[in-house]
């Protein structure tokens, strides 16, 4: 059984084990640029270093890959000047200009935004203006091209634009200057955020008749930010409409969560979702696995599970393989195991193979 197959599978409820699925386009694109990749992986693509560590990738399109997605802006121009590791991209849109400053890291592979293109409700038309030209296409080659480079070891998907709160807070506006809107101008805010829903639409219905089977709804989400209240009035909604619609299409949908969430744990039962991406335990999350296994019950497939922090060269081992041991016996069945959320760039990629070690031993007491 191919590990595409075994993932599904354990969407469709079978017993097929625990697969082991993780990402790490990060650590290898970062040690590489640093000159850091060991010599045993240099010249290996990321199926192949996977598959040395007895794990899969879960693989993205268009996550530092190529994407089977193809979005075109009609009657759209952008502008890119750079500066040092800064850049200003100026978006010109027939009803106005938006402006956006980004910072790089030292290698290019990650940003930040500093200056956020909606200032304000005068800037609203503008980004309403860029999501209604948006046309979404799906290159059935590109994806034919991926299937390719990950061959039998792991599963090609996608994640779609966050939803309208998520894709506010952290795309558009800005964490402060959203609930300052939200606060000053409820009504207007929620119309957009509608416009980004009419938007996202485009995505689902262009995924809904593509290949791909597991879909991601992005996210990021973390109960600091998106409070019990926020998450209840604007992501369940959501979530609950666009699950709905691709199951009717036979995909299963899940959405990253990769901050602190002791608080959203009962609700994500309430969401329509087939699973939850990259939930984050103790030590690097807020809660304890026995809490999630509580509040998730077996609704859910929990993709991942093991905090990232477990794999630096200075955590404890033990810690490592008591953790993967406790998750297996809450979770087997609706568990796809992974890092919680990325292989770190410092990683002890032994500690990765020790994974995959204790998953072996764990499944022949089956």
């Amino acid at each position: 059984m191919g590990e595409e197959e075994r993932i599904i599978g354990v969407f469709e409820g079978r017993d097929v084990g625990v697969p082991f699925n993780i990402r790490h386009e990060y650590w290898y694109h970062v040690n590489r640029a640093a000159g850091t990749l060991p010599l045993e992986y240099v010249g290996l693509g990321l199926a192949d270093i996977c598959r040395v560590w007895g794990a899969s990738w879960r693989c993205y399109s268009g996550y530092y890959v190529e994407s089977c997605v193809r979005v075109v802006y009609e009657g759209v121009e952008f502008e890119f000047e750079r500066v040092g590791n800064r850049a200003l991209v100026v978006t010109k849109t027939p009803c106005g200009e938006l402006r956006r400053v980004v910072a790089f890291d030292q290698w290019d592979l990650s940003s930040q935004t500093l200056e956020y293109p909606v200032k304000g409700v005068g800037d609203f038309r503008a980004l309403e203006c860029l999501l209604e030209s948006v046309k979404v296409g799906f290159d059935h080659a590109a994806y034919e091209k991926l299937r390719c480079a990950v061959g039998s070891n792991g599963i090609v998907s996608y994640f779609f634009p966050r939803t309208p709160l998520q894709s506010l807070l952290l795309d558009w506006v800005g964490i402060p200057n959203t609930f300052r809107l939200l606060r000053l101008e409820r009504e207007r805010v929620e119309s957009l955020m509608g416009a980004i829903h009419e938007h996202n639409r485009k995505f689902y219905e262009t995924l809904a008749r593509s290949p791909i089977r597991v879909l991601n709804l992005g996210e990021n989400i973390d109960v600091r930010i998106t409070s019990p209240k926020l998450f209840e009035r604007y992501c369940l909604p959501v979530y609950q409409e666009v699950a709905d619609y691709l199951h009717e299409f036979g995909k299963f949908v899940h959405a990253h969560v990769d901050g602190y969430a002791r608080q959203l744990l009962p609700l994500l039962r309430l969401s329509g979702l087939d699973g939850v991406e990259a939930l984050t335990p103790k030590p690097a999350g807020d809660f304890t696995l026995e809490e999630m296994k509580a509040a998730l019950g077996d609704d859910l497939v929990v993709l991942d599970g093991i905090p990232y922090l477990l794999f630096l060269p200075h955590a404890s081992l033990e810690a490592l393989e008591k953790f993967i041991v406790k998750i297996v016996e809450l979770f087997d069945g609706r568990l796809i195991l992974g890092i919680s959320d990325e292989l770190p760039p410092p990683a002890d990629v032994r500690r990765v193979k020790r994974v995959s070690q204790m998953l072996e031993m764990l499944e022949g007491r089956r």
